[in-house]
């Protein structure tokens, strides 16, 4: 079988080769000029982003016979033999399989000889972060003080497993996730090489279902060629990889703009029959949702979207139905139902349930423009929050927030009922309020909150309503003595003072029952009243309650 993979076969020989990940291009390059190579690097990345190729280029720059050289000849016995996995002194390990202490102990004793051929001995230990923690240790003093042209290179998807005791001891990079246009322009070259005709929307499928990993991409384009021959359309490729039709999911922001649950169930229901796979079709949802996203929000934003040009044409034309608020709604949305779908026992329920949400959520009221109408102040343009009515399906001016009261006449908090009085005169109260806020601005805030004077004989008894119960706990006995002594000098006769808490004729939310906007509140989302008194009180760790 002499077929080669196309991933293997375009797999980068050279620095200049390497996609996206310019910054440690030219780092390793620069070392490499300088004399300044590490003994020790840790590649990390997502799966198929160059972390092993690069380590493979950067062995074949330290032994190719013209170097060190950041252009390797790839004609010497070591460039061949490092490209063919071949050489003896490029020694690659995979730790998903050799992951204990006693590989690492063979390493060390490999680790002791000069090598064979090339300048230097290179370990590439891929999947690094899979070694065991007796085998990170035996390699630890090894990766700190290696012997002279030794090079070790840790290849892994996971760096945060990698203890910090190795990460010390090496330079760490990080390969970057390659961007949609980077994967989209390299398979089209690489489609024109192997002279195969490849429509575009079938190139950005591709490049959509690859996830930032070039190597998947170039797989995907070897199956599909497999499976079309050298004309591959966006349609096969959809069919292969199990991916929905563009259609698909135009008809799903349809049937959310026109506000029809019969369609979302109709599009469920025929997503079930021919097989898919819901999780991967909420994925692809959201996807589209975010390119929505991105083109409404336009400017140089409008670039970030996944989407050939002629697809982007056809987003900006569905985005324009939505808003900005819209589509943030439905993206979240989308985004908790494709999480709930992982663990869902009925996927099928799940998934009809989040995008009915989705159909209602054009319904809600935005939250600015309710809380403009209940401050009196304008609601917001029209143009902001387009509504939608489910014949027409077109955007219409939404219905300005209804008006409380009006602008030149704003709203006034009408202030509480003086204090009652029992046995004493209401003026007298007022000069003890006066006298205690002159002597003491804390127990003049005490009093002034007092909701009852009560007096009998040589007694004063203050009540405070339930929501004001903290005040009369946090009088001390000082602040105590200092309010009867102030008190007993204005009513020219020695009083007792006692705060208590009860029940008064008028109730604490009566302020609230008259202002408009409370009202208001009430008339749109239903509910009653209740004050704090009302609420349930639950014990606290030490014994006492709180609301």
């Amino acid at each position: 079988m002499t077929y080669q993979a196309i991933a293997r076969k375009y797999r980068p020989q050279t620095f200049e080769e390497v996609i996206g990940q310019e910054p440690i291009v030219r780092t390793l390059t620069n070392a490499i000029e300088k004399d300044q190579v590490a003994h020790a690097y840790i590649f990390s990345g997502t799966r198929g982003v160059g972390k092993t190729t690069t380590a493979r280029i950067l062995a074949k720059a330290l032994n190719c016979q013209q170097g060190p050289t950041t252009k390797p000849c790839g004609q010497c016995p070591a460039c061949t033999e490092i490209t063919a996995t071949t050489a003896v002194d490029v020694i690659e390990i995979d730790a998903a399989s050799n992951r204990g202490i006693d590989e690492i102990r063979e390493l060390r004793e490999n680790v002791r000889y000069l090598p064979a051929r090339d300048r230097f001995k290179v370990f590439i230990i891929d999947e690094a972060h899979m070694l065991t923690n007796e085998a990170f240790n035996a390699l630890l003093k090894t990766l700190e003080e290696p012997p002279a042209r030794v090079l070790f290179i840790l290849a892994t998807t996971e760096p945060h497993k990698i203890p910090s005791t190795i990460h010390s001891r090496c330079q760490s990079f990080h390969f970057r996730s390659i961007g949609f246009q980077e994967i989209l322009d390299v398979l089209a070259r690489v489609a024109k090489t192997e002279k195969a005709e490849v429509e575009k929307e079938a190139l950005a499928v591709m490049a959509r279902a690859a996830e930032g990993s070039l190597r998947d991409s170039l797989s995907i384009l070897d199956q599909a060629l497999a499976y079309c021959g050298t004309q591959v359309s966006a349609n096969a490729v959809r069919e292969l990889l199990g991916v929905v039709s563009r259609d698909v999911l135009e008809t799903l922001v349809d049937a959310i703009r026109e506000q029809s649950s019969e369609k979302i169930l109709s599009l469920v229901d025929a997503l079930v029959c021919d097989g898919h796979n819901l999780q991967h079709f909420c994925r692809e949802a959201l996807r589209h949702i975010r390119n929505l996203l991105v083109v409404r929000i336009g400017g140089s934003a409008a670039e970030l979207a996944e989407a050939t040009g002629e697809e982007r044409e056809k987003l900006a034309a569905a985005a324009r139905e939505f808003s900005e608020e819209d589509l943030l709604r439905l993206f979240n949305t989308l985004l908790y139902t494709h999480r709930e779908l992982h663990q869902a026992s009925q996927p099928r329920l799940h998934l009809e349930l989040g995008l009915l949400k989705m159909v209602q959520a054009q319904r809600l009221v935005p939250l600015e423009e309710a809380l403009a109408g209940l401050a009196g102040n304008p609601a917001p343009p029209a143009s902001a929050t387009p509504v939608r009515t489910p014949t027409a399906g077109r955007p219409q001016a939404a219905p300005s927030a209804p008006r409380l009261r009006s602008e030149a006449a704003p709203a006034r908090i009408p202030k509480p009922a003086a204090p009652k009085v029992d046995g004493i005169e209401s003026s007298t109260v007022n000069t003890i309020k006066t006298a205690v806020y002159d002597r003491s601005k804390l127990l003049g805030t005490f009093v002034d909150s007092v909701d009852r004077w009560e007096s009998r004989d040589d007694t004063l008894q203050l009540w405070f309503t339930p929501e004001n119960r903290s005040l009369p706990e946090m009088l001390d006995k000082q602040q105590k003595d200092q309010l009867e002594k102030i008190i007993s000098e204005v009513l020219g006769r020695s009083v007792r003072v006692y705060a208590k808490v009860g029940t008064t004729d008028r109730a604490p939310a009566a302020v609230g029952d008259k202002l408009p906007e409370v009202q208001e509140l009430l008339k749109r989302f239903g509910g009653h009243l209740r004050t704090a008194a009302e609420l349930p009180r639950v014990p606290t760790r030490r014994g006492s309650e709180k609301v």
